[in-house]
């Protein structure tokens, strides 16, 4: 189970606190939050990955292709460092 928490860093920046796991069914609610977040050009999202105790490799791929210059992935476990670092190198 993945829980969202939002909080507004300012005008510009969103930070998306995520707490629990990142499976398949999750990373589709996530990438459907991000794409209404994302509408505005003008607001820049950072995933903080502090609560995350698992992502499985799919999850993985599909978070990797999302992360651009307006997503940055912060706090994330040297576990799922590694997993977006692998799953980075075999696309």
């Amino acid at each position: 189970m993945l829980r969202i928490t939002e909080q507004r860093e300012n005008d510009q920046t969103l930070r998306l606190r995520l707490d629990g796991t990142i499976s398949t069914d999750s990373i589709e609610d996530l990438e459907a939050i991000l794409a209404t977040r994302q509408s505005s050009n003008s607001t820049r999202l950072i995933l903080d990955m502090g609560g995350v105790s698992f992502m499985n490799e799919t999850a993985a791929r599909q978070l990797a292709a999302l992360r651009g210059d307006s997503l940055e992935i912060i706090n994330c476990s040297p576990f799922i460092t590694a997993l977006l670092e692998m799953v980075k190198r075999t696309d």
